[in-house]
């Protein structure tokens, strides 16, 4: 059975998570999400199964650049 990894090919963690697939022999195909984008059904399911908060990666630079704005808070906002 072959996975979908969603991610952002230069990412560190995704590269460890590339390095583990293979030393498992584990079958994938990467969706880049910085490339392709994410369906707007997709998101929302994710949001509302993980909660936003959890699909912002909130270490990275482009995070970092954001100025300081209130952020929605209503469940399932994205």
């Amino acid at each position: 059975m072959k996975v979908t990894v969603y991610g952002i090919k230069n990412c560190d963690t995704m590269r460890k998570a590339f390095a583990w697939l293979a030393a498992n022999g584990v079958d994938y195909r990467f969706h880049d999400y910085k490339k392709d984008g994410v369906p707007a059904a997709r998101l929302k399911e994710w949001a509302k199964q993980a909660g936003w908060e959890k699909l912002l990666n909130t270490r990275g630079t482009t995070w970092r650049k954001i100025p300081d704005l209130p952020l929605p808070s209503r469940p399932g906002a994205v």
